[in-house]
């Protein structure tokens, strides 16, 4: 599914063509190299917005006419991204080493298709790493622990997960 066009065609009547130059928009910043590869927005008003891009993903949220709020997490850093369905619609949660992102009432199956593609996107980056990206990984969540920012049962979890165990 392309979730780029199933978010402009779900921004509902009178909204599709601000969606579309919203994401044209984000478009336009895209670094060199950088492709747009998955939108998601809140419903019925996309005032909240995910984008994903093949090296971040970027939270936006209108929060008034003048006031955004916009977290912007490399792929690099994401360790997961959760969903939970809460009614007729989901959230998203992005959890990164140093940040966290979310967006609440998605439509389920485009939350879905972001989920996935996140998760391969992190697949596909961990697998490229080398035997000294995942000690050094382990050595900031190290620091991450001994900073209290993680406590002993998150920081064993990532650890075996950079492990594959």
């Amino acid at each position: 599914m392309d979730t780029i066009e199933e978010t402009i065609k779900l921004a509902g009547w009178g909204r599709k063509k601000a969606m579309r130059k919203q994401i044209e928009m984000f478009v336009k910043e895209l670094l060199e190299s950088e492709d747009l590869l998955g939108v998601a927005a809140s419903h019925p008003n996309p005032t909240e917005q995910l984008y994903i891009s093949n090296k971040r993903m970027i939270a936006h949220k209108i929060e008034g006419i003048f006031e955004n709020k916009r977290v912007e997490i490399p792929l690099s850093s994401i360790s997961s991204i959760n969903t939970s369905v809460k009614g007729l619609s989901a959230s998203i949660e992005i959890i990164a080493s140093n940040n966290s992102a979310s967006v609440e009432k998605m439509y389920i199956y485009v939350a879905r298709e972001i989920k996935k593609l996140v998760d391969s996107l992190i697949n596909r980056n961990s697998s490229h790493e080398t035997p000294n990206d995942v000690t050094d990984q382990i050595k900031k969540l190290a620091d991450l622990r001994d900073s209290g920012i993680l406590i002993e049962e998150e920081f064993k979890a990532k650890k075996s997960k950079l492990l594959g165990i």
